[in-house]
């Protein structure tokens, strides 16, 4: 009993699906993807970030305790986290967010208090024994408060992942009620009385898999993940060196020595000289010094011991350059408390009683202004590196990729037949873009295959055109060769064959669609035993005038007809030279049913218009041609075993080949084939296939060459010949003689035969049928057994060798 057929699976080429149950989590993975764990990270990494600061800003030194253990709990909860993660997620270890995760949790030393006080970061709190002490608590708290800042900043990729882990739950929100809706439509789209069966029997699509993130999508957000992180930890870490402060320090602000002068001035204790020292102490710390000072005067100012102190660089300093601190200096109370001498009293200036301090702030601003250009080309820089590396990645993995699909798409739209020309990206860990792109080349492939290139308009048509698709488009009349192909003794080579009647048919059609593609042809049909193999003829070459063809370009299609007959002489030699063909010959299955079996093909050529179109309906069409011509062709085919010739070409065809080239082919008959009233001239051409050698086995040959590149090798020798039609250098007789299958298949030809030949078939069409019957015989003598002369000899014998009496120069087949 056989086993029942399988359903097919479902195809799943991006492999967006995870089967559920495809493997058992361990425990490390349940812990880490858990709800709750998740929950406690999301809240501990939110802590993280704000809890040293609430800390400092809400509490006093007492609380220190109670945050130094919530900021260890985070550190071990991270910790476990990036150790679960190395363990279950591949590729995590040493990866980029592995080490932002682990620098990221190592910050979270510098926010407990202890581990800074046993490092010397800061001071242990309270009042420090002597002044060194509270200098150095001083300083240590600084750096560590700077420091822990800047690390801390690290802190702020956690939030990544906060919102990857409330975009997953989003999506799986999403999946779920998608799935939800979905096994609600199947339900109540059945008849009820199978509601229960389709309840039982259909899986939500949450119970069977789940879609998973794709790879370009995956690929192209932790791209654009890292890169932001950087840029923008470079400018948090970076930007602040542009500050002035960085630099230079900040110039004392002359309104404290303004007011400490005016107090001095003011006091009862001072005395005339503690105002006149400090007066002048001023100007004295404020020289020499970076933001020194340009100004300094007083309501005092016209007596002699406190005079305007002014420097040269005062004039040339602007506004915005300068460090101003005044404060009103009172004469009424100065009058009351002061010991200054009453000459300087009575100088004082009522009008402008502030007493003024200027410092140049020249340097800090040259400073801020070459920082500012400096950090001005910097801010551009990582703006421009910053665009660069985002649009490299949605150019390399989405946007480059979408304009390759969209120029294939319209290179097929074009020409559906070049595709065949377009290889397929090999990479075993391509990402969905490359795969659609890969899918497209492959659904072009087959639609090239499947509709031939009689259905290039359908496809072309088709893929411009907007709205459905309309496969039932009106004929094309067209100009064409259209050649034949039969395989002899098909139904006991299937009877005995089996299953292994595909193989062998194959076999024989690889052989003879590479040689038509190569010689510049196309196959059109595969019926079982034969091919159609159609050579059409370019537009522009030809026109119509009534049922008349119009040669515009007789060189081409002279070159084009000796490429349809070439092709049929190549594939006689191939079927007699290939090893896959000749190890038929040794098959015992064959050899019991037909003695001295041997592949053998039919072949016939003949030229004329057909209907080129689609035949069919809108459940199943094939592109092809319809024309009386074509039946002539396969008529032609029939006939050659009544000729014992392998080809017989009408003389539509024979026309049209080159002058050299008609050297090799003889007229063997003329005759009106049955169906026809026309008669119609027959020709051959004689080809040996005795004893060929056999052909290198192209598996050992081409071994060490990929598929691709045997397709690359094949393309090669067509497009070879291709050039040379196309630049008007081919020549068939020279191909016949530099081509080696050609050579053997020529060994042997008798020019004296063929003229012996000649001379008795002109004789035979003029109707004097002794001297042609004396020649025919002639001519057996010099090739024995030759198909065509016995034929013709058989048909005048059934006369008696007497010519008719209605005799026109032409007779008629009796078979088909």
């Amino acid at each position: 009993m056989t086993d029942q057929p399988q359903a097919p699976a479902d195809v799943d080429i991006f492999q967006q699906t995870i089967e559920k149950n495809s493997h058992r989590a361990s425990i490390f993975e349940i812990v880490l993807e858990s709800t709750v764990f998740q929950v406690i990270i999301n809240i501990l990494t939110l802590y993280a970030l704000f809890g040293d600061d609430i800390r400092v800003a809400a509490f006093r030194l007492s609380a220190d305790i109670v945050f130094d253990a919530l900021n260890i709990t985070c550190l071990i909860m991270f910790s476990t986290e990036i150790i679960l993660s190395v363990i279950v997620k591949e590729g995590y270890f040493l990866s980029f967010f592995f080490w932002l995760d682990t620098i990221s949790t190592i910050s979270l030393l510098l926010d407990i208090s202890l581990f800074n006080q046993a490092v010397g970061l800061s001071g242990a709190g309270g009042q420090a024994k002597n002044t060194a002490g509270l200098a150095r608590a001083g300083r240590a708290s600084r750096v560590g408060t700077k420091a822990g800042r800047v690390v801390r900043l690290v802190r702020l990729i956690r939030l990544v992942k906060v919102y990857k882990s409330a975009n997953k739950d989003d999506e799986d929100k999403v999946s779920k009620l998608i799935a939800q809706r979905r096994q609600k439509r199947k339900v109540t789209a059945v008849e009820p009385q199978l509601q229960d069966r389709v309840e039982q029997n259909i899986p939500a699509q949450s119970e069977e898999g789940e879609t998973k993130e794709s790879k370009v999508s995956k690929m192209l957000s932790d791209s654009t993940t890292k890169k932001v992180i950087i840029v923008v930890l470079a400018l948090l870490f970076l930007i602040p060196l542009f500050s002035v402060d960085y630099f230079v320090s900040p110039p004392t602000s002359m309104l404290m020595q303004a007011q400490q002068f005016v107090k001095l001035a003011e006091s009862e204790s001072s005395t005339y000289d503690d105002v006149k020292n400090a007066y002048n102490q001023i100007i004295i710390d404020h020289s020499g010094i970076d933001n020194y000072i340009v100004l300094f005067t007083s309501p005092l100012y016209n007596y002699k011991d406190f005079p305007i102190y002014e420097h040269d660089d005062y004039p040339n300093l602007r506004t915005d350059e300068q460090d101003v601190g005044a404060y009103t200096l009172d004469y009424e109370t100065l009058i009351k408390t002061t010991n200054l001498p009453n000459d300087a009293i009575l100088n004082f200036d009522k009008e402008n009683p502030d007493v003024v301090g200027i410092l140049s702030t020249r340097q800090a601003a040259m400073m801020t202004s070459i920082l500012s250009i400096i950090r001005t080309i910097f801010v551009s820089i990582v703006l421009t590196f910053g665009a660069m590396m985002f649009s490299k990645d949605s150019n390399d993995l989405a946007l480059r990729p979408l304009e390759r699909m969209i120029d294939k798409i319209n290179k097929i739209a074009n020409d559906p037949q070049i595709v065949t020309e377009m290889a397929v990206i090999q990479n075993e860990n391509s990402n969905e873009t490359v795969k659609i792109e890969n899918t497209i080349v492959k659904i072009g492939t087959l639609l090239a295959l499947g509709f031939g290139d009689a259905g290039t308009e359908i496809i072309r048509i088709n893929m411009k055109k907007q709205g459905d698709v309309d496969p039932m488009l009106p004929g094309i009349k067209k100009v064409a060769i259209y050649g034949f192909c039969d395989i002899r003794n098909f139904t006991d080579a299937t009877e005995v064959l089996q299953e292994d009647v595909m193989v062998f048919v194959n076999n024989i059609g690889d052989i003879v669609h590479t040689m038509v593609d190569r010689y510049m042809g196309a196959a059109n049909k595969n019926i079982g035993d034969a091919f159609l193999l159609v050579w059409k003829t370019r537009p522009e070459t030809y026109s119509f005038e009534e049922d008349n063809v119009i040669w515009h370009d007789k060189q081409y299609i002279s070159t084009l007809s000796d490429c349809a007959l070439i092709s049929f002489m190549k594939i006689q030699c191939k079927i007699n030279r290939e090893p896959k063909i000749l190890a038929y010959r040794q098959d015992k299955r064959l050899q019991a049913r037909m003695d001295n079996y041997k592949v053998k093909i039919g072949f016939g050529l003949h030229m004329g218009w057909g209907i080129e179109g689609a035949i069919g309906s809108n459940y199943k069409i094939d592109a092809s041609y319809l024309s009386p011509n074509v039946n002539m062709a396969s008529r032609l085919e029939a006939a050659t075993k009544q000729y014992g010739v392998p080809i017989l070409i009408s003389e539509q065809l024979y026309e049209h080949f080159s002058p050299e080239f008609q050297e090799y082919i003889r007229h063997i008959d003329r005759v009106c084939v049955k169906g026809s009233n026309i008669p119609v001239s027959l020709y051959t051409i004689d080809m040996n296939v005795d004893n060929l050698p056999q052909s290198n086995d192209p598996s050992v040959k081409y071994k060490e060459f990929t598929k691709e590149e045997l397709k690359m090798i094949l393309r090669q020798k067509k497009l070879e010949i291709k050039e040379q039609i196309e630049n008007g250098e081919f020549k068939a007789v020279d191909h016949l003689q530099e081509n080696k299958d050609l050579r053997l298949i020529l060994t042997g030809f008798k020019k004296d035969f063929m003229e012996v030949f000649r001379k008795a078939f002109q004789a035979y069409l003029d109707g004097d049928w002794k001297t042609a019957r004396a020649m025919f015989q002639e001519a057996l003598k010099l090739k024995p057994n030759d198909g065509p002369t016995e034929a013709v000899l058989h048909s005048m014998e059934e006369t008696n060798y007497q010519k008719p009496s209605d005799w026109k120069g032409y007779r008629e087949l009796t078979e088909k």
